[in-house]
C-alpha cells in the first residue's frame, strides 16, 4: 500500500505510529532522547522492502562526510529557516530565501524539507533536498516547534500565519534550554481547502470544522480518518518498540566519524548536538 500511495502516506504519516525511531527515554546521559526530532534524516525507512542494511550504512557515511562540507544546523518543522543555494541565472549568483519549516520527509540523502512564505501577497513553497550541493549556508533564524509536525495547511490559513521578513535577525536560543513550542492555533480561510482538514486530527487548527459550509456538513458527517486504529491488535507493539537501538548504533557512528576527523586535525565541528544540552 505504501509503495503505491506516496501522497497518502505523507498525509498519514504526522499520526501513524512510528516505526523508525524511538522515543523510549533511558538512563544513558550521553543519549539524545530527541534524536529523532533532530535527525528525522538518519531515520530508517518505514517500507521494511526498500531497507538494506549495506546500503544504509554506506549512505550514512556520506550523510556525515557532506556534514562537514556545510553546516546544517537544528531546526524542526515551524522553525524559521533561511536558504543560500548558487544560481547561475542570477547575477550574484546566489538566492537567499527565508520560510516557515512545514514538512520534513523521506530518510538518508533523499531527506528534503520546505519552506514556505508568502511574497507579495502569493505563498510560495521551495522544497530543499537537504543534501543537495548546491545549497550554500542554511540558516535557523528562530529555533521553535509547532503543535504539529506537519503545516501543509498553511496553504489554506490566513497569509499572516505564512509571512516572514526575508530581512529577519537571528533570534539566539539560550544555550542549554528546551525548545519553546508555539503553541499558535491558525484560522483557515472560508472552504473549500485543498484537502478536508477536519478530517485530520491536527492540533494546530482552531475549529476547522466549524468553518466547513452547511452543505458539506450534511452530505460528509463528521469522521477521522484513523478510527480503525482501535482495532490495531499490535499498534502498542509498534509505538512501543521503536528502534533503539538504531538509534545508538547511529549515535555512535557520528562520535566515532567525529573523532577520526578531529585527531586528523581536519576540523573541530561537532556533528552530533542538541540546543538544550549546549553549555
Amino acid at each position: 500500500m505504501l509503495r503505491k500511495a506516496g501522497k497518502l502516506w505523507t498525509s498519514y504519516r504526522s499520526y501513524l505510529p512510528s516505526v523508525r525511531f524511538s522515543s523510549t527515554k533511558i538512563n544513558n546521559p550521553e543519549h539524545f532522547d530527541e534524536f529523532s526530532e533532530i535527525y528525522p534524516d538518519f531515520a530508517k525507512t518505514p517500507i521494511m522492502g526498500r531497507r538494506n542494511e549495506l546500503r544504509e550504512r554506506l549512505e550514512r557515511a556520506d550523510m556525515l562526510k557532506r556534514r562537514m562540507i556545510i553546516d546544517i544546523p537544528e531546526f524542526y518543522v515551524g522553525s524559521i529557516v533561511a536558504v543560500t543555494n548558487s544560481d547561475t541565472n542570477l547575477s550574484s549568483k546566489q538566492r537567499r530565501f527565508v520560510g516557515i519549516c512545514i514538512r520534513r520527509e523521506k530518510e538518508g540523502l533523499q531527506h528534503t524539507f520546505t519552506l514556505r512564505n508568502v511574497v507579495d501577497g502569493l505563498g510560495v513553497e521551495i522544497l530543499y533536498e537537504l543534501y543537495n550541493p548546491t545549497i550554500l549556508k542554511i540558516e535557523t533564524l528562530k529555533l521553535e516547534k509547532r503543535l504539529d509536525n506537519d503545516l501543509s495547511y498553511l496553504i489554506d490559513s490566513l497569509p499572516e500565519y505564512s509571512t516572514f521578513d526575508f530581512n529577519l535577525d537571528p533570534i539566539a536560543h539560550p544555550s542549554g534550554t528546551p525548545v519553546p513550542v508555539n503553541e499558535t492555533k491558525v484560522k483557515l480561510r472560508p472552504p473549500p481547502w485543498s484537502r478536508r482538514w477536519e478530517l485530520f486530527p491536527y492540533k494546530g487548527i482552531d475549529n476547522s470544522w466549524e468553518l466547513a459550509t452547511p452543505y458539506k456538513k450534511r452530505k460528509l458527517h463528521k469522521t477521522r480518518l484513523n478510527e480503525w486504529m482501535k482495532y490495531d491488535l499490535i499498534a502498542d507493539y509498534r509505538s512501543e518498540n521503536k528502534f533503539l537501538e538504531h538509534e545508538l548504533a547511529v549515535e555512535k557512528e557520528m562520535k566515532e566519524f567525529e573523532e577520526i576527523q578531529h585527531k586528523a586535525g581536519m576540523t573541530k565541528k561537532k556533528i552530533l548536538r542538541s540546543a538544550q544540552r549546549q553549555k
